[in-house]
């Protein structure tokens, strides 16, 4: 099982969302996929008709509740979710520190591995305690960035704070960088796509930027993935089934064995 932290120091990037389609559009290549909420404010329940549980993520660290208790099954049979679960506001700090050496997120680790092939870990904004823990039981982040110049000035922090977590002996590597919220049509959003394909390095971006579209709104509101949120996916959907099958090297998934290649038109 390979565990991808999804990470970012800025908040209101689109973070919760890559995750939550992602995690879906992988889930429907085939990879038995786990998305784990690790946000005390919820970000991933409340993104979904079904927000959270009294138990999640919180209730497995707290009072020791075995995985099947706190997971919640999809109509996906491959996909299934970990909610934060309930954090009151005044123990949302404690969860943090609890959680920032990354040991009760490695015991998850452990009872995944038989059962999934992917973990998502959603994470809060910023580089604290959650975050942090995150990251130091990934096998890769994830990070996307917001096509926005306040968002650019803090790409250096995150190639840091993943130099300092591996320093400490940790293998989080990163897995690339997802532009976010592009609009090609406005210059200072384009601009900042263009600095980052002109300045990172190849690798480290993907080739899959995913668009700004009121469509996300609509999904959010009906508390479904894009995919579905009508019978026939909207477009900006597609946008994930190709950045799934970006991952799919980064994760070392195995797919179809079949030999691939040209399929004739005519039988």
């Amino acid at each position: 099982m390979k565990v991808v932290g999804v990470v970012s120091q800025k908040g209101g990037v689109g973070k919760t969302t890559l995750a939550l389609n992602l995690a879906y559009a992988l889930a429907k290549r085939g990879h038995k996929t786990l998305l784990v909420d690790t946000d005390p404010q919820g970000a991933v329940g409340l993104s979904l008709q079904r927000p959270s549980t009294d138990v999640g993520l919180a209730g497995y660290v707290a009072d020791r509740s075995p995985l099947d208790q706190v997971v919640i099954k999809t109509r996906i049979p491959e996909l299934d979710i970990l909610p934060v679960g309930n954090i009151a506001f005044q123990d949302s700090h404690p969860f943090a520190c609890r959680m920032a050496d990354g040991a009760e997120l490695k015991r998850l680790v452990t009872d995944a591995q038989p059962r999934y092939t992917v973990m998502l870990v959603d994470t809060p904004a910023g580089f604290g305690g959650v975050t942090m823990g995150a990251l130091r039981v990934a096998d890769l982040a994830l990070a996307p960035l917001q096509a926005e110049p306040v968002a650019l000035r803090s790409a250096a922090q995150l190639l840091e704070v993943i130099s300092a977590v591996r320093a400490e002996g940790s293998k989080v590597k990163l897995a690339g960088v997802v532009l976010t919220m592009l609009e090609l049509r406005n210059p200072d959003s384009l601009a900042v796509a263009t600095q980052v394909w002109a300045e990172f390095p190849t690798k480290a971006v993907f080739q899959t930027s995913v668009p700004r579209d009121r469509t996300f709104l609509q999904a959010s509101t009906a508390g479904v993935p894009l995919g579905l949120l009508s019978r026939r996916a909207p477009p900006v959907a597609a946008v994930f089934d190709q950045l799934s099958q970006e991952l799919e090297p980064h994760l070392e998934l195995e797919v179809d064995g079949k030999e691939d290649g040209p399929i004739a038109l005519f039988a």
